[in-house]
This record gives C-alpha cells, structure tokens and sequence, in this order.
C-alpha cells in the first residue's frame, strides 16, 4: 500500500512539472530566424506597412497565448489536487505560439532591411 502511495506522489509531482511545459507564455516565445533578403527590395513605406501589418497581430496573439497558458495552469493546479484525469481538460497554444514567434522574426528581418536601406522609422519597428 505504502509503495502505491509513493507511486501516485511520484506521477502527480512529474505530470505537474510536464504540465507547465505544456503551453508557452507570450514573454518566453523567441523570434524565429528569417532572412531580411526577402524585405531588400522593399522600399521604406512598404516595410512601414508590412511591419504595422505585424505588429497589429501580436497583441491579440499575446493575449490568446496567455489566455490558454493561464487556463492550463488552473487545470495542471486542480488536476495535481484532486484528481489526475483533469489534466486531460489542458489545451496546447503550440500553433500560436509558432505563429507569434514568426511574427517576431519576420519584425526582425523587417528592421534590418529598414536600417539597410536607411529608412528614417528602422528605429521604432519592434524586434
């Protein structure tokens, strides 16, 4: 009895530990690496528009992925507690997490073009 004891505290401490790796907060999610080649030829209005594009986009990702990270974590609290199958109610934010880090990136790569091509508003594109 004693060793299915230790067995159930040795699951619930490692399925918790997993759990907070099951989603991203919006703050851990790094910019994927994109090439500024493909933004040269741009000229500095339209990588004006294509940033401000991005940027519009991030803020309602952010929020998305914090949402669930914040959802999961009550689910990971609640199923370590009182009941392990609960566990199964947790969400991935994985696609969102993929799609805000190629935000990022393509936000990147669109500054060093700006600052290449020596546009005047490089300085206030995000990385």
């Amino acid at each position: 009895m004693k060793s299915i004891f230790n067995y159930l505290i040795v699951l619930f401490l490692i399925i918790g530990c997993a759990g907070g790796q099951f989603t991203n907060s919006s703050t851990t999610v790094k910019p994927d690496y994109v090439s500024p080649a493909m933004y040269m030829k741009f000229s500095c209005e339209e990588l004006e528009i294509q940033a401000a594009e991005l940027i519009a986009r991030v803020p309602k990702l952010e929020n998305e992925i914090d949402k669930i990270k914040k959802d999961n974590d009550v689910w990971i609290s609640t199923g370590a507690v009182l009941f392990l199958p609960l566990l199964a109610g947790m969400k991935p934010n994985k696609e969102q997490a993929e799609e805000l880090g190629a935000l990022r990136g393509n936000l990147t790569a669109i500054k060093q073009a700006a600052m290449t091509n020596g546009c005047s508003g490089a300085g206030y594109i995000p990385q």
